[in-house]
């Protein structure tokens, strides 16, 4: 009997080991095939992110807005969709508009639209997912922080007082640094500054969140993929569907970059583009940790707009691209997007270096801080 108790033993360790082995192994794979989609389309948005910054900082943001009220939301909103900040290294950016002299309806705008878009995010929704969803990103976000930044501008015309703003220094992430006399640096000075800015000082902000938005992701097809794939299409279209992707959204920390593998990966599964694109909308621009500092600019009835506007335009603009899908019969195009050249040497080494970098810039930063 002990024998036999012993051999049991052994098999069950056997099974578990096994199992074990054969999960991580699909864990892997499913991280590694989203890198290798993601990593060549994100590496050239983040070289154009870059790039941007040589023409934006704090300084030239606060004379483009600047003007009447509805100017000043409509340019926050645009100026917001393309820049690579996500939503922790947003709130320095918006606190220090917000003493320059911004009001409360451009705030708010700049808040919405620049976590929930940006050059890199933009490449990769393109890699992961398909054209369409990659121009109603952008726009969407835009509808967004344009509609929840005129409900703001209306319920509060009075300007701020500057003295009720945290400081700059107080967040998590470093404001984009003041570009100094950029007229008298040569071109090529310029754009080597602007390359080593995105890698050396915007990626490594945004490492950490990229590693979980990729395990996560993978851990998600790994292990739901398919009880998500059985799961009824009430159950992942229609109101839903737009709640499952407001409720899992909302409370969550990540940035647009990282929720777009996870947001890819839901897409497999055979949720609508609509709800996709909620979650797109409502996950990078809300979660616990931004809003108590968002209520200290805007105030506890502002944070209840702010809400409220993302939830509702997110909902509706979901319903509409559901719609788009529908009427030109794209519902299948996603499926097979950015597999084209997924295989080539040049794919492969921009996904070996995003990788690399990746736990590079994450290992560094928790060093330091154990340090």
């Amino acid at each position: 009997m002990a024998v036999q108790r012993d051999w049991l033993e052994i098999s069950s360790l056997n099974w578990v080991v096994s199992n074990m082995i054969g999960f991580l192994l699909d864990w892997g794979r499913a991280v590694w095939h989203m890198l290798n989609e993601a990593a060549f389309l994100f590496l050239i948005g983040l070289v154009l992110a870059g790039l941007l910054s040589l023409v934006l900082n704090t300084e030239t943001m606060r004379r483009i807005v600047s003007g009447g009220r509805w100017r000043t939301v409509f340019r926050a909103s645009l100026l917001g969709v393309p820049l690579p900040l996500c939503s922790c290294s947003v709130l320095p950016v918006a606190t220090q508009l917000y003493r320059s002299g911004m009001d409360k309806g451009g705030v708010t705008a700049f808040l919405i639209a620049t976590p929930e878009s940006g050059f890199d995010s933009i490449m990769l929704t393109y890699s992961l997912t398909d054209p369409l969803l990659t121009v109603a990103r952008p726009v969407t976000a835009f509808l967004t922080a344009f509609t929840a930044g005129m409900t703001q501008s209306k319920s509060d015309l009075q300007m701020m007082d500057t003295n009720d703003s945290s400081s700059c220094e107080d967040h998590c992430c470093n404001c984009p640094e003041e570009t100094v006399s950029s007229k008298r640096i040569p071109i090529i000075s310029r754009i080597i500054s602007g390359i080593r800015y995105a890698f050396t000082d915007l990626f490594p902000d945004m490492a950490p969140y990229l590693l979980v938005g990729f395990l996560l992701a993978g851990l998600f097809e790994s292990l739901f993929g398919s009880y998500l794939s059985d799961l009824p299409d009430f159950w992942k279209t229609g109101w839903l569907g737009y709640a499952g992707a407001v409720l899992f959204g909302l409370p969550l920390y990540i940035c647009a970059t990282a929720s777009t593998p996870l947001a890819a990966t839901l897409l497999g599964f055979g949720f609508s583009p609509g709800a996709v694109l909620v979650f797109l909308l409502v996950g990078p621009a809300t979660n616990i940790a931004s809003l108590a500092v968002v209520r200290q600019i805007l105030g506890l009835q502002g944070v209840m707009r702010y809400l409220t506007a993302i939830v509702v335009v997110a909902v509706l603009c979901g319903m509409a691209t559901d719609r788009l899908y529908s009427s030109l019969d794209m519902a299948a195009l996603y499926q097979t997007a950015a597999t084209e050249h997924t295989g080539s040497t040049l794919y492969l080494i921009c996904a070996i270096l995003l990788a690399g970098l990746i736990v590079y810039w994450t290992g560094r930063g928790y060093m330091r801080k154990a340090a």
